[in-house]
């Protein structure tokens, strides 16, 4: 494949780390469409080069010359650039906004995604030029949101206002959701980023259930980050917005600060520059990416959401439900907890996206030692992380309840949970008068 130099001729992107408002602006680099291989180039800038800020320390080391995009996972794109761009909800949003901007669907690029991505996305990444930079944020309500949300998932665009796409059309997952601001009493949301939004509105993901699922999502949701943050997992704050007919649960952003400032942020998928929805990671290869870049800390509390994952069969644990933030030092460190609601699994066998020792099924409390003692944690560490989780899965039934979740789905997840505590639980042997774990051998 014949890869050629990038000339002042072509159609450019330029790449910025803007991290916020007292925080000067460093040109990350210069991104171009190669029309024949389908694949952006790109290079990076003497500034980034400079500055010793390493934004994809895995993959893509900061150096001088032209690099090229894989063709696959992430459509042409660049690991370091793929989480701007969304899946899910968010592109059909995307591709509305783009086909009303003019595009032609069947001749779009990247270049078209990022640029209409612009200060909009994930992190503190920006893209340069900005599509409809100009349009202003819409203060409306959860309630009108909702309404925006069941259109969207109907394809039905031409009752969406034009900032309810442009706020959806970079966010990830499938369920729907839209980056807002959310007032200190609840009573207005601003959709779109949160640059321009008057002090106290708190910058957030708003998530809603999707039309033709399970209603009772963001209760669950709800009630599984406060059982992590309760009992030792370091969760994303969150907040229940009630409307008549349901509820939106308002995810906090941990990429954004207070005062405006924006966190350099990437998904283990981008950092590994793997494809997220093939189970081709293990708990340990999280380890061993906080032991490269972040911090020993972080190992804790990988285990500690291991576990919590394990009990309260967070079976959805893929490269993009894990991500580490930079902060303005060029120090990496696991971000909180998110996307925390129980899924039955992958395939027949209901297994983990992320397995546990290469196994995906039936973790037991053995399993979770032998691989606390691989990473060299401690036993009063692994008997408190486990206990724990099992404790956050005891409460949960009637928490979920008192959310807003119906009686039948939170029993039938507390009795899923019920399940998979019968391999969590010490096994007591009477005549030695000793605990042991399953599945561990003598």
């Amino acid at each position: 494949m014949t890869k050629r130099a990038v000339t002042a001729t072509e159609v450019r992107l330029e790449v910025f780390l803007e991290q916020g408002p007292g925080i000067a602006n460093i040109p990350v680099g210069t991104l171009v469409w190669d029309h024949d291989l389908r694949v952006t180039a790109f290079q990076w800038s003497n500034e980034a080069i400079e500055s010793g800020l390493n934004l994809s320390p895995i993959v893509m080391p900061n150096k001088p010359g032209t690099s090229y995009a894989d063709p696959e996972p992430f459509f042409g794109i660049h690991p370091l650039f793929s989480d701007s761009i969304p899946d899910g909800f968010g592109l059909p949003l995307m591709n509305r906004g783009l086909a009303e901007a003019g595009h032609n669907l069947a001749e779009i690029n990247a270049l078209d995604r990022l640029a209409w991505t612009g200060k909009r996305g994930v992190g503190a990444l920006t893209y340069n030029p900005e599509a409809d930079a100009d349009v202003k944020p819409l203060v409306t309500t959860s309630l009108d949101t909702s309404s925006f949300a069941i259109c969207a998932e109907d394809a039905n665009f031409k009752s969406i206002p034009k900032q309810a796409i442009l706020s959806g059309g970079s966010t990830l997952g499938a369920r729907p959701k839209f980056w807002a601001s959310v007032a200190p009493d609840k009573s207005k949301v601003v959709l779109g980023d949160s640059h321009n939004v008057e002090a106290g509105f708190v910058p957030s993901l708003l998530k809603f259930a999707p039309t033709g699922g399970d209603l009772n999502e963001p209760y669950v949701e709800a009630a599984c980050l406060e059982l992590a943050a309760k009992y030792g997992v370091i969760a994303a704050a969150a907040e229940l917005l009630h409307y008549s007919g349901g509820a939106a649960l308002a995810v906090h952003r941990f990429d954004r600060l207070p005062n405006g400032d924006r966190l350099h942020t990437q998904t283990v998928a981008a950092l590994l520059g793997i494809n997220f929805r093939e189970p081709n990671l293990d708990y340990k290869n999280l380890v061993q990416i906080a032991r490269k870049i972040g911090k020993d800390v972080d190992v804790e509390r990988i285990y500690r959401q291991l576990c919590f994952n394990v009990a309260l069969s967070m079976r959805d644990d893929h490269a993009k439900n894990f991500s580490f933030c930079m902060d303005f030092k060029g120090q990496w460190s696991l971000s909180p907890a998110y996307d925390l609601c129980p899924s039955v699994g992958l395939g027949r066998t209901g297994e983990h996206t992320t397995s546990v020792n290469g196994k995906g099924i039936n973790i037991s409390r053995g399993d979770l030692m032998c691989f606390a003692e691989s990473i060299g944690l401690s036993s009063s560490l692994f008997q408190e992380a486990i206990d724990n989780a099992r404790a956050a899965a005891a409460e949960f039934e009637a928490l979920s309840i008192s959310f807003g979740a119906t009686k039948t789905r939170s029993k039938q997840w507390a009795n899923a949970f019920k399940t998979i505590d019968a391999h969590l639980r010490p096994v007591m042997i009477p005549s030695a008068g000793l605990v042991r774990s399953p599945g561990k051998s003598n």
